[in-house]
C-alpha cells in the first residue's frame, strides 16, 4: 500500500464524522496511537485503539467494520470504552463477520473518527493459501523499524506474527549503550520499567514509530511475548534482570502482562492468568499454534560457570564435568512448556491433524535447532572487540568442542523438552514449520525426528527487526564468511544470515512452504537503501516436511 493509498484511507475516515445525536453520547478527546486489529478467526477479529479523553475519565466510543472504505456499507458496529484502568486502551471482539473477507474498520468519538484500518477474517473450510510475515527483537534505540514498514506495504501478507521482544525494558543508555543509541529514537520513561504505568509508557514510546503504526493499521496481528516485555532472561520465578530492590517478581509479571494485553490487539485466553498460548485456524490449510516457551513452564536455565571452573583444572577435569553437565541437561523432568501447556499442545496438534490441515505453524520464542559455536569463530573478531566479548566467544568455542550449545536460554538448554515436542509432531504425522525469534540472527534449520528417516519439523528463526546480532562483534570477516563458519559446525543448519536485520515471510499452499528472508543493508539509515531477499522452500509430504532448499 502506497503513501497515497494511506492518505486516501485517512481522508475517508475524516470525511465521515458521527451524526450529531450519536456524537453527544461519545467522548471528546483524541486517538493517540492509531488503530490495530488481531487474532482473526473466521467470523471475528479483535479491534484496538487508544483514546485520550478531554476530561480524563473513561471514554465512550463507537466502532464500525465495513466492506467499503467509505463506510457506506457497514457490516457490524458497536460500543467500546477506553478505560483509565487500561491506560485508555479500548479493545473489542468484532463478531458476526463473514469468513475469508477483507474489511475496513474505525472508531468514532465526538471529536471525530480514528484513522481507518484494514483487517481480514480467516477463511472457513477450503483455503488454498496463507501468507504471513513474522518479526522479533525490535529495540527502538538500536535502529529503524524498516521491517514493519516494508511488510505493511505488501499486499500479499494476510497476517503479521510477532514472536516477542516487541519492546525492551532497560533504562536509556543500558542496551544499547548511550554511545550506540540513536539520538532521534529516545525511549520513555528514562529508567528501567517495573510498574504498570512504566510498561505502558514504554509501549506508548514505541508506538510513536510510523512503520509500527502502519503495520498495526493494515495487517491483523498475533503477538506473543518473549523476555523483554517482562525482564531479560525471564523464567517462572524470576529473571536475570530482576532484583529484590525492584519488588516481588509476581508483581512485576502482573504489571508487565497487563500492559502487554492492554496494548496488543489480541485475545486474552484466560483473564485470570498470564496464559498467552492459543491457536488460530486458517481454514483447512493451517493451524497457527502460539506458545509460551518463556514464562509459565520454564525453570531457570543452567549455567556454564561450574564447567568453566573445571576447565581451568585441565582437559580431564573439563571432560568429566562436561559429561556430568550433559546428564543434568538431559534430565527428562526439565520442562520448557510446563505440564498444562504440553497437554494443550498435544491436543492442538492432534486436532489439527484430525482436521486435515496441510501445515502446522508453531510460533514461539527461542531457537530450536542445534547451535554449536564452531572452531575458528574467534578469528572473526574485530580489533575493537572488548575483552568480555573475546572471553564469551572463546568460551563458546570451548563449549562447542565438547558438543554443548552456546546458548542455554534456547531449546538447546532444554533438550529433553525439545525432543518431547518434536516427538509429538512426528507421532501426529504433521508438516510443521517452527518460527523462532530471540537470537537477533537468522537461522534456517532442519529438525530431524528421533531415529532419522524424516524431519519432525523445519525451523525458520527469523532474525531481528533492529537489535544487533553477531555482525557487531565478528567484524573481521569477508562477505559470507560469518555464515560459512557458523554452518560448518552445525550440520542441521540449512542456511543462516548473521549479518543483517530483517523479517521472515512465508507463503503456505497445500504442498509447499515458500519462504523469504527479507534483509536490510542498514537499519540505522532513515530510508531503506537496499533490500536483500533470500528464497527458501520446503515441500509437504506424508513423511513430514522436506529439507529446506535455499536459492
Amino acid at each position: 500500500m502506497t503513501l497515497s493509498r494511506r492518505s486516501l484511507l485517512i481522508a475517508a475516515s475524516l470525511a465521515a464524522a458521527p451524526a450529531p445525536a450519536l456524537a453527544q453520547s461519545l467522548a471528546q478527546g483524541r486517538f493517540t496511537h492509531g488503530v490495530a486489529s488481531g487474532d482473526p478467526l473466521d467470523t471475528s477479529v479483535i479491534l484496538w485503539t487508544r483514546f485520550a479523553p478531554a476530561d480524563g475519565g473513561d471514554a465512550s466510543l463507537r466502532w464500525e467494520v465495513s466492506e467499503r472504505e467509505d463506510f457506506s456499507r457497514v457490516a457490524r458496529r458497536g460500543r467500546a470504552v477506553a478505560r483509565a484502568a487500561n491506560d485508555y486502551c479500548a479493545k473489542v471482539d468484532a463478531r458476526g463477520l463473514q469468513p475469508g473477507r477483507a474489511y475496513y474498520y474505525r472508531f468514532l468519538s465526538s471529536s471525530g473518527p480514528s484513522p481507518t484500518g484494514m483487517t481480514r477474517t480467516a477463511p472457513r473450510g477450503n483455503a488454498e493459501r496463507l501468507s504471513f510475515a513474522f518479526f522479533s527483537c525490535s529495540n527502538k534505540p538500536f535502529g529503524r523499524f524498516h521491517a514493519y514498514g516494508h511488510a505493511a506495504a505488501r499486499a500479499d501478507i494476510d497476517i503479521a506474527l510477532h514472536l516477542g521482544d516487541y519492546i525492551y525494558e532497560y533504562a536509556r543508555g543500558v542496551y544499547p549503550a548511550a554511545d550506540v543509541a540513536m539520538a532521534d529514537r529516545v525511549i520513555e520513561p528514562a529508567g528501567e520499567i517495573v510498574t504498570y504505568a512504566e510498561y505502558c509508557a514504554r509501549y506508548g514510546s514505541y508506538h510513536e514509530d510510523a512503520d509500527l503504526l502502519e503495520l498495526r493499521r493494515l495487517k491483523p496481528m498475533s503477538v506473543i511475548w518473549d523476555d523483554h516485555e517482562l525482564a531479560n532472561n525471564a523464567y517462572m520465578t524470576g529473571a536475570q534482570n530482576h532484583q529484590e530492590s525492584e519488588g516481588l517478581w509476581a508483581d512485576r509479571v502482573a504489571a508487565a502482562s497487563k500492559a502487554f494485553f492492554d496494548w496488543m490487539p489480541i485475545r486474552r485466553p484466560d483473564p485470570a492468568s498470564v496464559r498467552i498460548y492459543r491457536s488460530l485456524d486458517w481454514g483447512d490449510l493451517a493451524r497457527i499454534i502460539l506458545l509460551d516457551t518463556r514464562l509459565i513452564g520454564r525453570p531457570q536455565e543452567f549455567s556454564y560457570d561450574a564447567l568453566a571452573a573445571a576447565a581451568a583444572e585441565g582437559p580431564e577435569a573439563a571432560m568429566a564435568a562436561a559429561q556430568a553437565f550433559r546428564a543434568q541437561l538431559h534430565d527428562p523432568a526439565l520442562s520448557r512448556l510446563g505440564a498444562a501447556q504440553e497437554s494443550w499442545f498435544d491436543a492442538a496438534v492432534a486436532g489439527s491433524a484430525a482436521r486435515g490441515h496441510a501445515w502446522q505453524v508453531i510460533a514461539q520464542q527461542v531457537v530450536m535447532g542445534e547451535q554449536i559455536a564452531p572452531a575458528g569463530l574467534s578469528r572473526l573478531l574485530g580489533e575493537e572487540a572488548s575483552p568480555g566479548t573475546r572471553r564469551y566467544v572463546a568460551g563458546g568455542e570451548q563449549i562447542g568442542a565438547l558438543g554443548l550449545p552456546w546458548n542455554l536460554d534456547s531449546w538447546g538448554g532444554y533438550p529433553a523438552a525439545r525432543a518431547k515436542l518434536l516427538d509429538t509432531l512426528t507421532a501426529r504425522g504433521t508438516n510443521a514449520i517452527v518460527l523462532s525469534g530471540d537470537s537477533h540472527n537468522c537461522w534456517v534449520n532442519n529438525l530431524p525426528a528421533a531415529g532419522g528417516g524424516r524431519n519432525a519439523a523445519i525451523e525458520f528463526a527469523g532474525g531481528s527487526v533492529s537489535s544487533f546480532g553477531f555482525e557487531s562483534a565478528l567484524t573481521n570477516a569477508q562477505p559470507g564468511e560469518r555464515e560459512s563458519v557458523m554452518r560448518s559446525g552445525n550440520p542441521g543448519m540449512a542456511w543462516c544470515d548473521v549479518t543483517h536485520r530483517g523479517y521472515g515471510a512465508v507463503t503456505l499452499t497445500r504442498g509447499r512452504c515458500a519462504a523469504e528472508w527479507v534483509a536490510f543493508e542498514n537499519v540505522r539509515q532513515e530510508t531503506v537503501s537496499n533490500v536483500i531477499v533470500t528464497a527458501l522452500t520446503s515441500d509437504a509430504s506424508d513423511a513430514g516436511p522436506s529439507d529446506w532448499a535455499a536459492g
